[in-house]
């Protein structure tokens, strides 16, 4: 009880406040009503409110831009005409390349050495110093004596450079059985070399006397 009895008079003063609070605003209007503050007041809120409408200052458009001259008149090119065609006569070129083609291919042929310089002619007594002796001292053949067969033979041959004699060979024959008899002869006579390979021709004669 004793504590709601000590928080009383608190109470009592925020009252009091507030009253007077009251109190002095209730003066001071009253005061405005006497003085006619509040009329000026009314009569300012009264009066009308003036609007203007601002309008947007409107600019001149620019001038058109100037027309552009029309362009020139251009004559035409005349219509083309194409030349009149020329017949041209061509042959079809050969097939030169399917004709090589089927041709074979030359064979290769080496070109020969060059002959040797031909031997010189000698005499057969200076190359074989017997082809005397042996040509007188010959035999006639038998069967061609008893036949009667003559003739005369050539005898042609090569003595080398160490007096060999080789290529023995008829520039005039006979019979069969003189040539053999002449060849006989010749490949006995004894030759010289010469220094170079010669050339020997030896004529027989056979006769039957």
């Amino acid at each position: 009880m004793d504590f709601t009895l000590e928080q009383q008079p608190q109470f009592s003063r925020k009252s009091l406040t507030s009253i007077g609070v009251a109190v002095l605003v209730h003066l001071l209007i009253g005061y405005a009503l006497v003085t006619g503050l509040a009329r000026d007041m009314i009569s300012v809120i009264s009066k009308p409110i003036e609007t203007r409408i601002i309008e947007e200052v409107k600019t001149a458009p620019p001038p058109p831009p100037p027309k552009a001259p029309p362009p020139p008149k251009v004559k035409p090119p005349p219509a083309y005409v194409p030349p009149p065609e020329v017949p041209v006569n061509v042959q079809p070129p050969q097939n030169t390349i399917a004709a090589v083609a089927e041709t074979p291919p030359e064979p290769y042929v080496p070109s020969a050495p060059p002959a040797p310089p031909a031997p010189a002619v000698a005499k057969v007594g200076v190359a074989c110093p017997n082809s005397t002796r042996i040509r007188q001292s010959l035999e006639y053949p038998r069967q061609a004596l008893q036949n009667n067969i003559t003739g005369n033979v050539l005898v042609q041959f090569v003595v080398g450079t160490d007096g060999t004699s080789r290529d023995f060979t008829l520039l005039r024959s006979a019979h069969p059985l003189l040539n053999r008899a002449a060849l006989d002869a010749a490949r006995r006579f004894g030759c010289n070399g010469q220094g170079q390979d010669v050339v020997v021709q030896v004529p027989f004669q056979f006769q039957v006397e």
